[in-house]
């Protein structure tokens, strides 16, 4: 989080499951996990992105089993919890700017 925004940029917020299938072709299928911008701050609390706004279950289920005080990662176009304290690559994104 903190070296995406030390590049003007966010750790990555997808809003459908057609980003996270593009976002899956582009890494070539890698099989890796990489930490994207949700995490489930409290018990209590659902999932919440880093701009504030709540996981739409509709669009995006969760792999694995949950815990309070996960992150989520992205792994092969599927969003899993993990520990926060794993050590994983992270995806940041920002907007585009016209040159």
């Amino acid at each position: 989080r903190e070296d995406c925004g030390g590049r003007g940029a966010t750790l990555l917020l997808p809003r459908d499951r057609d980003e996270l299938e593009l976002l899956n072709e582009t890494l070539q299928k890698s099989g890796r996990s990489f930490w994207i911008g949700l995490w489930k701050p409290v018990p209590g609390t659902g999932w919440t992105w880093l701009d504030g706004s709540r996981l739409d279950r509709d669009r995006f289920q969760l792999d694995g089993t949950e815990r309070p005080g996960d992150c989520g990662t992205l792994r092969s176009s599927r969003i899993s919890p993990q520990d926060c304290g794993l050590q994983l690559q992270w995806i940041c994104q920002r907007e585009a700017t016209k040159i």
